[in-house]
């Protein structure tokens, strides 16, 4: 019997890997664990061309194995960017991922010293069972980094460092939250662990940038998913009615630059294959042997979810 276990990276696309390590490392403390040439078997599996390589830093917060972010830089190719001058409300790929500081005020300002913007200045938020405050930032290669800290339920984070977090928790933007679910939950077998919206009763500041004149007449629905059913890692599908933006859904995929794709570490790989194949599921990437390190070789498939969303699932050879 297959068994989903855990978002194990998310693989960020970047323009500038020395820029976006000294933001992640140097800044934030976070450990580059491992240094690598991305093997031909995964370059051939993304569909680029001989010509093309591309080198890779694995990070990771303090040893946590699960949520890590893979930064791969490519080289020899055309990149566009995947979501280019976005807004949080536009459709298609990984619309940002969320990472816990100890003071989300602090953060706001030694992050915009250093390139970023906020969508908005720290606001204090209620999300379903959650209390926190919380600030969308947009920097290197147009992504947005959401910047949290829970209130309640308090949640005690490491000391010594500016972001004490591994990717907990990552948002997609979609177009019919409805039909997200139902991918998901009884397509490929995720958990849903929560469900809640957001709505002004009047104009006011917004963490999404929503203009005030507008933001009464919107609604942010969301949904949060896990694999294994725990909230070690989790991601969010978000939908805006009443606010229409780009649809990015075409240009989630190698090499553009930015929040390219998860991977996910699955037990009895080919059972679950063989499962989704009987759901016709369509399978962007087949079933196959390819190389990633640290791991060695693994069996992988690939699939593109709502909204164009690039999802590799893969098992560790023993």
């Amino acid at each position: 019997m297959f068994k989903l276990k855990t978002i194990v990276e998310v693989v960020y696309s970047v323009g500038d890997m020395d820029k976006v390590e000294r933001f992640f490392c140097d800044y934030g403390g976070l450990d580059v664990v491992g240094d690598y040439n991305t093997d031909r078997s995964v370059l051939d599996f993304w569909n680029l061309d001989t010509s093309v390589t591309a080198t890779e830093k694995l990070i990771r917060f303090a040893g946590h194995t699960a949520g890590s972010l893979r930064l791969v830089k490519y080289h020899g190719v055309e990149q566009k960017y995947i979501r280019s001058s976005q807004n949080p409300w536009d459709i298609g790929g990984i619309m940002d991922i969320n990472l816990r500081v100890p003071e989300v005020a602090q953060t706001f300002n030694e992050i915009r010293d250093l390139g970023w913007h906020g969508l908005s200045d720290p606001l204090l938020q209620k999300m379903g069972p959650f209390e926190l405050y919380d600030i969308l930032m947009k920097g290197y290669d147009d992504i947005i980094i959401a910047f949290t800290h829970r209130v309640q339920p308090p949640l005690e984070l490491p000391e010594g460092y500016n972001i004490p977090s591994h990717v907990y928790n990552s948002t997609l933007t979609v177009e019919n939250l409805e039909e997200t679910q139902d991918f998901y939950v009884n397509k490929l077998g995720f958990s849903l662990l929560n469900e809640y919206e957001v709505k002004k009763d009047a104009p006011m500041e917004n963490m999404f940038g929503i203009p005030m004149n507008i933001i009464e007449q919107v609604n942010c629905k969301a949904n949060i998913f896990s694999l294994d059913g725990n909230r070690d890692v989790i991601f969010q599908a978000c939908e805006f009615e009443g606010v229409t933006g780009k649809d990015f859904s075409s240009l989630a995929i190698p090499p553009n630059r930015g929040l390219l794709l998860y991977r996910c570490e699955v037990e009895n790989i080919k059972e679950y294959y063989d499962a989704l194949l009987e759901k016709n599921i369509e399978m962007h990437r087949p079933l196959q042997e390819i190389r990633i390190e640290p791991y060695g070789k693994v069996n992988c498939f690939a699939l593109r979810g709502p909204e164009g969303v690039w999802w590799e699932f893969l098992e560790t050879q023993t």
